[in-house]
């Protein structure tokens, strides 16, 4: 994948897109991938729970909390400021506006791990759950293999990023990019379903 593709927009929400048109399949994956995001990032303190570093963030007064955030700097919180650097690169309004929502699940996977009695049992199960709506959502509704046996990259990174585009699409966000993506999508599904016809009528002769 060449870097500009990787920094497309319009490349990469239209290659996701394709395997995502029926409306239930993706409701499924409005709800399921930031779980398996957010649980991933609880698991992921079973490979290193140790804090890299720790600082204290000051939050506005008007929250009406304590004036100072700890917050530790962790493998899962490393993780998803990755992903938040990579959406603004992609999309900056959309990005920016998503960062703190990736940052807040970074810290509070910390806070989860640390202070849930059997968090990571509890964890695991909801994330083994939520995977295995995605599948079914792709066999029972879209009847296509999902994305993820195509490209690993883009469906491990961007399905995280495609959730919130599609709920700020929903909302008018950037309507003629919307527009756009829609009729690269609406090309490469009918491509895919002349090929699967084709396929078939050449099975059955």
């Amino acid at each position: 994948m060449g870097k500009d593709r990787l920094l497309s927009i319009e490349d990469q929400f239209s290659f996701y897109g394709a395997y995502h048109t029926h409306p239930v399949n993706i409701g499924i994956h409005l709800v399921c991938i930031p779980t398996i995001f957010y649980t991933t990032l609880v698991l992921l303190h079973g490979l290193s729970s140790r804090a890299l570093a720790t600082f204290d963030v000051p939050l506005p007064q008007f929250l009406g909390l304590s004036a100072l955030l700890p917050l530790d700097v962790t493998v899962s919180f490393l993780l998803a400021s990755a992903y938040a650097t990579y959406f603004i690169l992609l999309e900056p309004a959309a990005g920016l506006m998503y960062a703190p929502v990736l940052l807040a699940m970074g810290h509070f996977s910390n806070v989860v791990y640390d202070t849930v009695p059997n968090a990571m049992k509890i964890t695991g199960y909801v994330w083994a759950a939520a995977w295995i709506a995605q599948f079914i959502g792709h066999g029972k509704f879209e009847g296509r293999a999902p994305a993820l046996f195509t490209s690993l990259f883009q469906s491990l990174v961007l399905a995280v990023f495609f959730v919130f585009l599609e709920a700020a699409f929903f909302l008018g966000y950037r309507p003629e990019l919307h527009k756009r993506v829609q009729n690269r999508i609406g090309v490469s599904v009918a491509e895919y379903r002349r090929g699967r016809a084709e396929a078939a009528r050449a099975k059955a002769s």
